[in-house]
């Protein structure tokens, strides 16, 4: 018996070890907050979106934020904020602990030299728990040790106003600082902080519920005009036409609403460092649709910018392939976006939860496939394909100050010293003059003081962009630093001056790529017009390659190619002169004839659409996994379950009755009879031949007679 207890209670132990894990709380919000705006801080489970600095470790467990107070440390948002409402439940267990929430500070430095410092412990007598140290001094509350308190921040413009117990314990109005991140600094003491949340206020609505004012319709550019990869290698070659009209925008039951892609609705003004929350109304997600939005889109251009993902599989991925979300947010019953951009910095909750963050550190540039975009652009909302629909609502944003954080102000003068104790007679008092204290001598000698380190940290770096940061901090202590103004103009010389080197060489490494890209297209030009016998046109373009790279070796190797087939022509042009060349003119009318009569198609012989027939009837013929992305468009969608087939894959072209295959540099390969494609070089096609796409896909291409032709 007494074994059967002991066994009992070894499972119970266990039970009880092995269910600590599951036991992590992790933070949540309540649907009414998460339609409210509310978002998480802290997670409750881990520090993402969060930076520690100094020599303190802070620590996760069961819902909690934590550090033991072993030093001094910092730990503060990644993502900043402008006007909001800051809650959380904090605890000390020394009600005295020095201790204190930051609010508006800059990036770096010390967050006691900017932004407002809003005290959590009576650490300081003169400035007690919810003060705003050096602006609004708390009514005494004096929390207690052990015990947990709830704060609440209101940041509303310029009016500050600091709650502790639900009780208004400082309010004020202040200017100075506008914008920043939001961080916990401690020393020597334990804090704990728990169910740390926020609501961006005063947004401005984007939508505003009855008309699309304020939006504009972008629809695809119509590409009659635009050129296949073939023409960019022959000459004769073209592209084709899109019959697209562009999407229908409209607003239902306070939503908008597109349909009839592709296209997009974005918005007239322009955006660059914001908050923006958006929802996807629940009763539409399971229409067909690709729900997402651009930020920071180049306007008047479709599928530009950042795109954000709003899909049930993946909400709050960052596109093209930037982001991953680190945990799926269900979006079943509500579905919240809510995303924060500052300089390239971004981040995404989905319902309020933190799911993603990324840092874009590539260079500027025009696309965000393969550079950084930190300037100002639409925010658009897409419809990438005739069948898809999309709903969207609400929409706000708030803007975001470039200048974050900054220097809070001089504190108030010092209280006065008590008075002298009255003289006795055995200590006769002092005949001591009183000196008075000038709290403004006293506050510029501080200035001076602050001034005189930073003029040396500013002489001590290299970094122009610093030199600059400091001798501007210097000039606001003391504006007649003579010194300080000199070294600021030298500073910012510095940094134009290599801005311009910067973009000298910039534009020096594009014209090197684009004459390479010349050379590469020439010589294809040139291949291509060889194969199809055109000796004319192979001569010219490798005459530009030969220019734009002399050294190449698969410029010289076709030299010698062509001036061989020419020599060969000038032998055949006199050995059949006369009755030869007739029979060869008669042969070649035959041969161009009997292809008139036939057409090309390919076939799935093997895939999710097999059977499924196209025929090849456009001189440019494009095959990929998606209808359109962009500018760029497919003619044949080809399905595969493993999705190894690339959006562009590959693209058959026809020039004079013969059929070529090109590979657009897909990702899982392409080829002919079990025999590699090389990327962008043209492959000969033949009636018979079998089309491998990633593996996954195979397609038969054919000639037939017109007259036999069947429907694709």
């Amino acid at each position: 018996m007494n074994r059967q207890i002991n066994n009992a209670g070894l499972l119970l132990l266990l039970l009880v070890l092995g269910a600590g894990p599951m036991l992590a709380k992790e933070a949540s919000l309540t649907q009414a907050e998460v339609k409210d705006g509310w978002i998480l801080l802290f997670d409750g489970e881990s520090t993402f979106g969060l930076t520690q600095a100094g020599q303190l470790a802070w620590r996760t467990s069961n819902g909690v934020l934590s550090t033991d107070g072993s030093g001094t440390g910092y730990i503060r948002t990644n993502s900043p904020f402008a006007d909001f409402v800051l809650k959380m439940d904090v605890r000390l267990a020394n009600p005295a602990a020095d201790a204190a929430l930051y609010i508006r500070t800059a990036r770096d430095g010390s967050p006691t030299d900017n932004g407002y410092q809003i005290r959590i412990g009576d650490g300081n007598p003169a400035w007690p728990a919810g003060s705003v140290v050096s602006r609004f001094k708390a009514t005494a509350v004096h929390p207690q040790g052990g015990q947990w308190h709830s704060f609440e921040i209101d940041a509303d413009g310029d009016h500050i106003v600091v709650l502790l117990d639900q009780k208004t314990v400082a309010e004020g109005n202040d200017s100075t600082v506008r914008a920043g991140y939001i961080g916990f600094k401690v020393s020597g003491a334990s804090l704990e902080i728990r169910d740390l949340k926020l609501k961006p206020i005063n947004n401005a609505a984007l939508f505003n519920g009855s008309d699309l004012a304020g939006w504009k319709t972008v629809t695809p550019g119509p590409d009659a005009d635009k050129q296949g990869r073939l023409k960019k290698l022959i000459p004769f070659a073209a592209g084709g036409k899109t019959n697209n009209k562009g999407p229908l925008w409209s607003v239902q039951s306070g939503t908008i609403h597109g349909e009839k892609g592709p296209g997009q609705l974005e918005t007239v003004a322009t955006y660059d460092d914001f908050v923006l929350q958006f929802g996807v109304p629940p009763s539409v997600r399971k229409q067909q649709g690709h729900h997402s939005v651009y930020i920071r889109g180049d306007a008047g251009k479709i599928f530009t910018g950042y795109e954000i993902s709003m899909d049930p599989e993946r909400p709050g991925a960052i596109t093209p392939n930037l982001a991953t979300p680190r945990k799926v947010i269900s979006i079943k019953d509500i579905a919240i976006g809510t995303v924060a951009v500052s300089g390239r910095h971004l981040q995404v909750w989905v319902n309020g939860f933190p799911v993603t963050e990324f840092i874009d550190t590539r260079p500027d540039g025009a696309s965000t496939v393969h550079y950084a975009k930190t300037s100002a652009g639409a925010i658009g909302l897409p419809l990438h394909d005739s069948n898809a629909t999309a709903n969207y609502n609400p929409f706000r944003l708030s803007t975001m100050a470039k200048t974050l954080g900054g220097v809070v102000g001089k504190l108030p003068p010092p209280a006065p010293a008590p008075a002298a104790a009255p003289a006795t007679a055995s200590a006769p008092a002092a005949s001591a003059p009183v000196i008075a204290v000038n709290p403004e001598a006293q506050q510029e000698a501080e200035n001076r003081k602050q001034a005189a380190r930073l003029m040396q940290s500013a002489l001590a770096s290299n970094n122009p962009q610093e030199q600059k940061d400091l001798y501007q901090r210097v000039i606001a202590l003391d504006p007649n630093n003579s010194v300080a103004a000199q070294g600021y103009k030298e500073a910012d010389e510095k940094l134009h001056k290599q801005a311009e080197e910067a973009e000298k060489q910039a534009a020096l490494e594009t014209q090197q790529q684009q004459n390479q890209s010349a050379s590469e297209d020439a010589l294809r030009r040139a291949q291509l017009a060889f194969f199809a016998g055109n000796l004319t046109t192979a001569d010219s373009q490798l005459a530009v390659a030969e220019r734009l790279a002399p050294n190449n070796a698969a410029v010289r190797e076709l030299r010698q190619k062509v001036n061989a087939a020419r020599a060969q022509n000038t032998r055949l042009r006199y050995l059949f002169f006369g009755g030869g060349l007739l029979a060869v003119g008669g042969l070649s009318t035959m041969f161009f004839i009997r292809l008139r009569k036939k057409h090309g198609f390919v076939e799935i012989v093997s895939g999710m659409d097999n059977g499924r027939r196209y025929s090849l009837d456009q001189e440019v013929v494009r095959i990929g996994a998606v209808a359109q992305d962009g500018t760029e468009r497919n003619d044949i969608v080809v399905r595969d379950r493993e999705r190894m087939v690339s959006r562009f894959h590959c693209q058959i072209h026809q020039a004079k009755g013969k059929f070529y295959l090109i590979d657009c540099n897909s990702a899982n390969g392409t080829r002919i009879d079990k025999k590699t494609v090389p990327p962008e070089e043209p492959q000969r096609l033949r009636s018979g031949a079998r089309v491998d796409l990633a593996g996954t896909v195979t397609l038969r291409f054919g000639l037939e007679r017109r007259q036999n032709r069947k429907a694709s």
